[in-house]
């Protein structure tokens, strides 16, 4: 691992910073694309030559490319891309703005799709690489709070399994990552997004959860820094998987969601099969 170059975006906090600091650690050289250098510096300081920060906006289709394709020449390649940035924007969907609702998936599904369409071809010049696309549990599940932020990570996780298929021929190998909770500034972060209008009466349980979950941080079994262990190991796997949970919590609720969705399919088999067209005789 030590000699790989890694792309990462979302580097200035959680665990994009972890991972940063993971690969530096163990010999890598980093991109780090990120609105704000200021939290890498101490990184940039003890790593000499070994990291470059990039501040682009990842959001806007034409931008991330050149200013990207310069970082990567470089370092002379790339080897793993990592897409880590993102928020999450809380809240019962009929509250939700529609402008913040787009913002959503500009961040967490088209900014992914720019910054692949900068990486990819670099890849596919070296017909090698990984692709590790941060999802989330919800990215296979549901939250009654977080209709939002679940619709994108299930839009990144459609887009990752397709693009798996497509890469993998070309020596190019895609892992979706499904962190649980962390003991991050996530969850406060997403409770500060909450729709400023006063909450409808209906709705008011769902805001009460959030506000409970946004100060239980400190109690979250995840760990940023094994986490991002767990990526430097993942990307060095010569058959990785295509889906990986990380963290207990994410394990059992994906495990969970998955029975219940497997019995469901089961029960109902016959309504699904009966809408089939009926046998020539």
């Amino acid at each position: 691992m030590g000699s790989h170059i890694w792309l990462v975006t979302g580097a200035s906090c959680g665990l994009g910073q972890a991972l940063v600091n993971e690969v530096l650690s163990s010999g890598g050289r980093v991109i780090a694309v990120t609105r704000d250098n200021e939290p890498l510096q101490p990184l940039t300081t003890a790593f000499p030559g070994r990291l470059r920060t990039v501040s682009v906006g990842i959001t806007d289709a034409g931008t991330p490319r050149p200013v990207l394709d310069d970082a990567i020449t470089g370092f002379g390649r790339l080897d793993v891309v990592v897409n880590s940035a993102g928020y999450a924007l809380a809240g019962p969907f009929e509250e939700l703005d529609g402008t913040e609702l787009r913002a959503q998936f500009e961040v967490g599904f088209f900014a992914v799709a720019n910054v692949l369409r900068a990486a990819l071809p670099h890849l596919r010049a070296a017909k090698a690489g990984r692709v590790l696309q941060i999802s989330s549990p919800t990215g296979r599940i549901g939250a009654p709070e977080m209709s939002a932020y679940t619709a994108g990570k299930h839009a990144l996780e459609g887009l990752s399994v397709s693009l798996a298929a497509e890469l993998t021929p070309l020596g190019i190998r895609t892992t979706i990552v499904e962190p649980g909770a962390a003991r991050t500034d996530f969850r406060a972060n997403r409770a500060s997004r909450l729709p400023g209008s006063p909450a409808l009466p209906d709705y008011l349980p769902v805001h009460e959860a959030l506000a409970r979950s946004a100060t239980a941080a400190a109690r979250q079994v995840g760990d940023p820094a094994r986490m991002a262990q767990a990526l430097v190991a993942l990307a060095d796997m010569p058959n990785p998987p295509l889906r990986l949970p990380f963290g207990s919590d994410a394990l059992a609720g994906v495990e969970n969601a998955r029975s219940d969705q497997l019995e469901e399919l089961r029960r109902f088999a016959t309504l699904s099969a009966c809408t089939d067209r009926p046998k020539a005789i």
